[in-house]
């Protein structure tokens, strides 16, 4: 291929890019924000765990369960270890759904010293 050939073909390209290039119109720079679709959530409020109970003897101790199967099986045998280890101990049983909710949690917080939640699924 002759020089003349090979450079009439390179500037053939070039005036072609250039002509392209011209015809294409600029596009604008696209800027994206991602939010939350559930917005902003505060966050829950954090209570600090209460104090352990030094002593069980003499105490009214809650049981909730929330009517799983089997867990009465459960929960019969820990009423029946506390009673022997804690004879003078009251046993208070509650059940319901696995949320109790906040009037029976706070009618339980007024009934007992202390308090075992179990629920199952």
């Amino acid at each position: 291929m002759r020089y003349h050939t090979w450079m009439a073909r390179v500037l053939s390209a070039v005036l072609l890019c250039a002509c392209l290039s011209a015809c294409v119109p600029t596009v604008p720079r696209v800027s994206l924000t991602v939010l939350n679709p559930r917005c902003e959530i505060e966050p829950p409020k954090i209570l600090a765990p209460q104090p352990r109970i030094p002593d069980l003897a003499g105490k009214r101790i809650g049981l909730y369960w929330n009517g799983k199967a089997g867990g009465d099986h459960f929960w019969n045998v820990v009423e029946r270890l506390l009673k022997e280890k804690l004879p003078e101990t009251a046993i208070l049983r509650y059940a319901g759904a696995y949320d109790a909710g906040d009037a029976l949690a706070a009618k339980i917080a007024g009934e007992v010293d202390a308090f075992l939640y179990g629920v199952g699924d």
